[in-house]
This record gives structure tokens, sequence and C-alpha cells, in this order.
């Protein structure tokens, strides 16, 4: 529990030192007026030594959260026609546009090229196809983030670091990067995979498998991306622990069934698989935080140890959140968080609750609810929509994921090695893959399937949280508050020890001040 304590401080103090940078040198002077109370007062002295260390790590993760903050932008005034720059990551590749990340060196303004400093997202022609490291030209129009009117896709550049949208209409490539690095060949065999797969498969359908294989939605045509958005399913072809619990069980139960499953050598080569198939997809942050917590998941089942969840995803978000502080304001991150936290605290008392229920129909629907339930709130801040069908969508279509998974997996290889084969795969993949877009399409085109809802701010977000966290620990608090308030009435009397509220007030001052001298609060 104390190490639960101590991720929350951690990532409360990453995700509030990205948004009130200067602010640690306070809660780090009272985190050392309190060490000096401790002595003054050895009856309080583990309360205080234990608020004391949550304040230090509060102020340890607000002073890493600083380099999360991106250099502001150095444009020339005007609007931009076009910019010359460099690709930063590999782009995304969709069915009508590619999308980069482009360190922007140089920019047109008034046929005029001149220096300028940014980094930007660019939307750029299928062809010709960029990578990661090209110096390229593009030609269209530049909005900065400031000006683009939806909330949601500013909040992603901020998150990104980046400082617009570049919509190009034509581009060129000047100069070609590294193509014979790791990372080049593995989006040479991601293509690979996605072709394999359109080979073999028709239709959308194809496109659907690569999305939940490989993470990838853009593929899939509009009309089916906005059935998946409307019944709130689009999950499901987003990187998360989803892929990796298939992956990790799948490895388990292979190594059970074989008499394995506690043998150092299959862990090491069921470990390595998570890792490749992370490495293999990119390694976002939902994908990285689920690849630990399976890692974790079978060395606990090879050694016999029943893992405490919790204290793993408190520690798999700290790691995370300390190689790269703005992890946390990843989206992806944030709802698998959430919903494994909900997947841990509520699945097992719902599903015992359905026990009339078939078992894998209760435990199924009791996943879905829990991780509906905990995402709620974070899908109203970010989106401002609700769906009224995200419940019998999930439940339905469950089953069939881990089935389009496999057949996917199945497919790729029957192809490697013979036309014929993949193809039979291919149809025994088309089948549960038709399925769910079957009812995904009939749900999503319901007319109540979503109805809008005001957007949550950040205060009706982590009040939200607070009352939910409050109902699932009622049991607990609830005894206590009714002892606490039998035991006010005698210690109204009482005054407030003049040293501790001195101590704490003389912290503060004197972090606000060295705050204030080192420019931190300007």
């Amino acid at each position: 529990m104390r190490l639960i304590w101590l991720g929350a401080a951690w990532l409360a103090g990453v995700a509030l030192g990205a948004r009130l940078y200067g602010w640690w040198p306070l809660a780090l002077c009272g985190g050392l007026a309190l060490i000096a109370l401790a002595g003054l007062h050895p009856a309080h002295r583990r309360p205080l030594l234990g608020a004391t260390v949550l304040l230090l790590v509060l102020a340890l993760g607000a002073w890493r959260a600083g380099s999360i903050r991106p250099a502001p932008a150095d444009l020339p005034a005007g609007p931009i026609e076009a910019v010359r720059g460099t690709v930063a990551e590999w782009p995304e590749r969709g069915n009508r546009e590619d999308r980069a990340i482009v360190a922007v060196e140089e920019a047109r303004v008034a046929g005029r090229w001149l220096g300028a400093t940014a980094r930007v997202r660019a939307d750029v022609p299928l062809y010709p196809a960029l990578g990661r490291g090209d110096r390229v030209e593009l030609h269209g129009y530049y909005r900065p983030a400031e000006a683009i009117p939806l909330t949601g896709f500013r909040d992603y550049l901020r998150r990104r670091g980046l400082h617009g949208q570049f919509r190009a209409f034509s581009a060129r490539v000047d100069a070609t990067g590294r193509r014979d690095d790791v990372e080049a060949r593995r989006v040479a065999g991601v293509a690979e995979v996605e072709e394999a797969l359109r080979r073999q498969i028709p239709q959308p359908e194809a496109a659907l498998v690569a999305g939940i294989l490989l993470g990838n939605d853009n593929l899939l045509p509009a009309a089916q991306r906005a059935a998946f958005a409307a019944t709130g399913t689009a999950h499901v072809m987003a990187l998360s622990g989803w892929n990796i619990a298939i992956v990790a069980g799948l490895c388990a139960l292979v190594g059970r069934r074989l008499g394995w499953g506690r043998s150092w050598p299959w862990l090491a080569g069921s470990v390595g698989a998570i890792w490749f198939y992370t490495f293999l997809v990119g390694g976002g942050a939902s994908i990285v935080r689920a690849a630990i917590m399976g890692t974790l998941y079978l060395v606990a089942s090879a050694t016999g140890r029943r893992g405490d969840a919790l204290t793993a995803l408190a520690a798999t978000a700290v790691v995370m959140t300390a190689h790269a502080p703005g992890t946390i304001f990843d989206l992806g991150f944030q709802l698998s968080c959430v919903a494994t936290l909900g997947l841990i605290l509520c699945a097992g008392p719902l599903a015992r609750r359905l026990r009339r229920l078939p078992p894998l129909v209760a435990e199924g629907l009791a996943a879905t609810v829990a991780a509906e339930i905990f995402t709620l709130p974070l899908v109203l801040y970010h989106f401002g929509r609700l769906s009224t069908v995200t419940l019998p969508a999930n439940v339905l279509i469950e089953p069939l994921v881990p089935l389009v998974m496999a057949g996917g997996v199945l497919t790729v290889a029957a192809s490697a090695l013979h036309d014929g084969l993949g193809a039979l795969c291919g149809l025994a993949t088309w089948l549960p893959a038709r399925a769910l877009l079957l009812v995904v399409e009939r749900l999503g085109a319901l007319r109540w399937a979503t109805v809008g809802a005001p957007a949550l701010g950040l205060p009706a977000l982590l009040t939200g949280y607070a009352l939910l966290g409050a109902t699932l620990t009622v049991r607990s608090w609830l005894p206590a508050l009714w002892t606490l308030a039998g035991q006010i009435p005698a210690a109204l009397p009482r005054p407030a020890p003049a040293p501790l509220l001195y101590g704490v007030l003389s912290g503060l001052a004197a972090g606000l001040w060295i705050a204030f001298r080192a420019g931190l609060l300007g």
C-alpha cells in the first residue's frame, strides 16, 4: 500500500508540474519543514515523516515534469505557404493520407524562404511515401495550435509537444534518411504484414484485422471508423492491455498444457514474445505499460506467487513517466491505466454478483462494465459524447477479438509458407471479422447510439474520480468518520500546536521566495 501512495504522489507531481511549472520548491521546502517538525514533536513523528516523504516525492515528480515543456516556435509572421524540414518519426499510414511529425527548419511566406523552428503534425499525400530522417519540402497551409477550433486536437498537439498542423497538398523528398537501422526494418516488417492481410482477406475486414493486430485504425474506411466511435468500441484497434493479455495468456496456457509453465526457458521465451510484439507495433505508451504488467504476470505465474496488481500498475506508471514525463498526457496511456484499475478493483466483485449467468458471460460483462465505469469520466472530459450502446456492443464483440487477432497471426504465418494455405486461414479469419463488423455497424447505425453530453472540466474530472474512489472505499472510511466525529468535541478545546503551524507556513513562504527569485513563477 505504501508503494501505491508513493506512486500516486509521483504521478500527481508530474501532472501538476507540467501544468503549473515552478511550484515544486514549495513542496520541497514544505517537506523540509515537516522533517524539522518531526524532531520537535516525537509524538507525531510517524505521520509527519510520512507526509514529508509524500511531499518530497511530489516535488521530485514536478521537477521531472519540467523537461516536457516544449521550446516555443520561431516562425515568420504571415501565412505560411510551404515548409522545409526533417521527418522526426515514422509516419502513420492511412487509406487517404499519411500523418508525419516534421521538424521545420525553413518556411516560405509571400514567396520568400525564411529561417524557422517548430515541430508540426503534417498531413501529407500517400505518395511519395515518407520515412524518418527524410528531408522534405511540403506545400500547403499551416495552422498554429491556438487557431485550431477542435479542443481535442489542440490537446493532442500539446501532449505531443507540437506547435501546429500543416496540411500538405504536395510533398517532395530532397534527401532520404537511413533505411538500414532496426526501426526501419520494423516499419518494413509491419508493411509486409499489412500487405499479406490485404492479399488473403477481403476489405474492409482486412483493414479491421490489421487494426486489431497492429493498432492502426487509419486503414479502415471512414464509415466503419465512425461506427466504432459511435458504439464506443474503437479501443479494440488501440494497442493496449487487451493485446498483451491475449499474448501472455496464450503463452501461459500453452506452457501449462506442455508442462513447461514454470520452466525458466519457457518464461524467457514468453517474455521475449511479449516484447517482440511490443516492438513490432511501435511501443506506444499504453502497450508498453501492458507489456510490463504482462511480464510481471508471467513471472508471478512461473514462481507461483500471486502478484499485487495495484502495486504493479503503480510501479509501471511511475517507471514510464520517470523515463518520459509526457506519457502522462497520452490519451491511450490514461485510458489504459484507468481501465486496468477498474478491472483490478471491480471486475471480480461484479462477476460474483452475476454468478447466476454462465461464467464466461459473467466475467466478460463484469470486465466491460468495470472498464466503462472507470473510463467514462475521461471520455466525457476529452470527447464530450456518450455511447448508449457501448455495453451490449462490447459484450458481443469481446469473444470475437481474440479470434480475429489469432487468425491474423496465422494468416500472415501461413502466407509466408504457401499462398493457398494463407488464403484458407484468411477465410477462417474473415468470418469472426465479418461478425464483429456486423455488430458494430448495426448498433452504430441506431439514431440514439450516441448522445451529446457536457464536456467535463478538470475540476469535474477530479471530482468524479474522487467520488468513485469514495464509493469503492465507503466500508473502510465511514466507520472511521463516525469515530472521528465522536472525538471532535474532546479535541476542539486544544489549540493547534504553534510550532507546527509556523513551521509549515515558513517552509511554504521560503519555497515561494526561492521560486520567485529563480524566475520560475514568471
